[in-house]
């Protein structure tokens, strides 16, 4: 690490803070492998995701344990469930807040739990009644305690545009499986996490692409291979998947079996519409995700629905997402939204200058 000026320290400790990843900088440089002050800033971060883990800990149990009392069962996903389980230290895998699964029948009843621990909806932008009949998930924050962290409550397992029924297949696939202490299967896990990166990140940020790495590498021994790629195809997140397990495979260098990939190869065409997006960088991946998740999807008819629904929407959703009254002013603030999109993803598509890769 010699030779590293200050400002290209600064650069690398702002990557790591962006990715979340301070923490495991911190742990990798400790031994004084980087100037102190430069140790002191990433030490902080460290110590902050090591008090957020056992604060989110307490918080965890007592709602666990609330929806338990209520008979209602609950799969942790992501955050503290990856850091106990695949990291040596938890705080190396931070996280912003509690991600829930239950069963959509109990989707009400969980909220009712969570209000009776002083949570209210917070989505920005978004009704508790659009999300429970438009949504796969709603999210809580805590009414008065600002140190809890908010919670994520879904009741999907996948949420994928043009999904439809797929997810609601994998939803109640996934409970069958599930360890007696409500962890997912392998298997699951593997589909989940990989889906979550492609569909909701839009394949951009180190951090996923190092949860998936660790499950690759803890079960790759014992990993079904047939039941993830039949898995993946069933819910329609084969593309997804395939993506994911592609970018780790090229970032962190842990890949899957050659003959999964295969099975979930999505074409030669798709593939390099992908490829030639990931050029641009994780900033324009994230901008361009709405042009990123119709690449995801699994079949040609997804597509077409998801376009045609995206554009001319049906008259109750519009109205539930923009919260008018009058269906002519919620399609007009959609067509204005639409139009936003389209253009920023024309602007980032344009050919640049001496670069014949956009």
């Amino acid at each position: 690490m010699h030779g590293i000026t200050d400002l290209e320290w600064d650069a690398l400790v702002t990557r790591a803070e962006d990715e979340r990843l301070a923490p495991l900088l911190y742990v990798a440089l400790r031994d004084g492998a980087a100037p102190p002050a430069v140790l002191a800033r990433l030490r902080a971060a460290w110590m902050a995701a090591e008090r957020q883990h056992l604060l989110a800990g307490c918080q965890l149990a007592e709602i666990l344990a609330a929806l338990d009392a209520a008979g209602i069962a609950g799969v942790v996903l992501k955050g503290p469930a990856l850091a106990d389980e695949y990291y040596a230290d938890p705080a190396l895998r931070p996280f912003t807040d509690l991600d829930l699964l239950v069963r959509r029948r109990e989707r009400e009843r969980a909220i009712e739990v969570l209000g009776a621990l002083a949570y209210v909806h917070g989505s920005p932008g978004r009704s508790l009644g659009y999300e429970l009949d438009h949504a796969a998930a709603a999210y809580f924050v805590a009414a008065s305690d600002t140190a809890r962290l908010p919670v994520d409550l879904h009741w999907d397992f996948i949420c994928h545009p043009g999904g439809g029924r797929a997810t609601e297949l994998a939803a109640d696939e996934i409970w069958a499986r599930a360890t007696p202490a409500w962890k997912l299967a392998p298997e699951d896990l593997l589909v989940y996490l990989a889906a979550h990166f492609a569909i909701h990140h839009s394949l951009a940020g180190v951090l996923w692409q190092l949860d998936l790495a660790l499950v690759l590498r803890r079960h790759s021994a014992t990993l079904d291979w047939d039941a993830v790629a039949a898995r993946a195809r069933r819910w329609g997140a084969g593309p997804a998947v395939y993506f994911a397990l592609r970018s780790v495979g090229g970032e962190l260098g842990v890949v899957a079996p050659t003959e999964a990939m295969s099975r979930l190869h999505p074409g030669h065409l798709r593939a390099a519409l992908v490829e030639r997006l990931q050029r641009g960088g994780a900033e324009r991946l994230s901008r361009l995700e709405y042009l990123v998740d119709v690449m995801l999807l699994d079949r040609l008819s997804h597509v077409i629905t998801t376009v045609l629904s995206g554009l001319i929407p049906q008259p109750a959703w519009v109205r539930a997402r923009y919260e008018r009254r009058s269906v002519v002013s919620a399609y007009l603030a959609h067509f204005r939204r639409v139009i936003g999109i389209v253009t920023r993803a024309l602007f980032l598509l344009r050919p640049r200058r001496g670069n014949a890769t956009p």
